[in-house]
């Protein structure tokens, strides 16, 4: 098989618009021959998906994009092609979805405490079928009309350091890589250009890291020259895709643009033994 492939986009299952069909429906309306659904610390997307494939000539392939918070740092590692009955990595999920859930209690208290009174049955409206985060209570808090923006609420309130910022859970990028692994998957490190400096990421590819996400739209062409460079020299899959959500302004650009050749799915099989 041949042609153009996306191996990062989001449904409506963690931050993205668009259910797993109208995504599949959208990927096929671009020409793509292969898409990874990579919801934030879900499957469900993806196995929704399943249920639509034989009506797309597209591959779909297993995807999770998994949320690490390590030396006060968050990190995103992109597993692919993981066994989604591997019953470790869905109690992991599981558990971070209930984790997410306490967060967000703890935020709205601190929240309430500030004067900042929110209906949690409303937050929980906002995230619909994916795991609540800060993004569904900044727009809880722009819908009463206590900050004009999403981004206002993070710089003023719910962002890093502000006065209703909550911790996130301990998950070192370590145990991600892992459990991917013993999933039987690939765990490549997603847009580093936004997150990673180089001694963090050497000390990920000591620790077992099987790629990077070269390809991604908050890479120039200096950073992508890098990163390929990097690959390269540690025997690294290089793989890339649009991080389609559908709410923002870019994603129409470079959804169906910003893709990599299916030839990276063949090396993505070869790694786990799906050839």
């Amino acid at each position: 098989m041949s042609g153009r492939v996306d191996l990062h986009t989001h449904t409506f299952y963690s931050d993205g618009v668009l259910s797993p069909l109208q995504l599949l429906e959208k990927a096929k309306s671009v020409g793509l021959s292969a898409i990874s659904i990579t919801d934030h610390d879900t499957i469900d997307g993806y196995l929704e998906a399943l249920n639509h494939k034989s009506k797309f000539d597209i591959e779909i392939i297993c995807g999770c994009e998994f949320s690490c918070y390590d030396d006060g740092r968050e990190y995103h590692i992109l597993g692919y092609a993981m066994d989604p009955t591997y019953k470790t990595m869905l109690e992991h999920l599981h558990n971070f979805r209930n984790v997410r859930y306490d967060r967000a209690k703890q935020i709205k208290k601190k929240l309430d405490n500030l004067g900042y009174k929110l209906n949690f049955d409303k937050i929980l409206d906002k995230a619909g079928k994916a795991s609540i985060a800060r993004p569904h209570i900044a727009s809880a808090l722009v819908d009463e009309g206590y900050v004009e923006t999403p981004r206002q609420a993070f710089e003023k309130l719910i962002g890093d350091g502000c006065p209703a910022y909550h911790p996130k859970a301990v998950f070192p990028v370590e145990k991600a890589i892992s459990l991917i692994n013993k999933a039987g998957g690939v765990a490549i490190l997603a847009h580093p250009r936004n997150t990673v400096d180089q001694p963090t990421l050497y000390k990920m590819i000591q620790s077992g890291l099987d790629g990077i996400e070269v390809h991604h739209p908050s890479h120039n062409q200096n950073h992508r020259k890098f990163y390929h460079s990097i690959a390269s020299q540690y025997w690294l899959l290089e793989t890339g895709g649009s991080d389609f959500h559908g709410n923002r302004d870019f994603d129409e650009i470079n959804f169906g643009k910003e893709t990599v050749p299916f030839s990276i799915v063949e090396s993505i099989k070869y790694h786990t033994g799906l050839r």
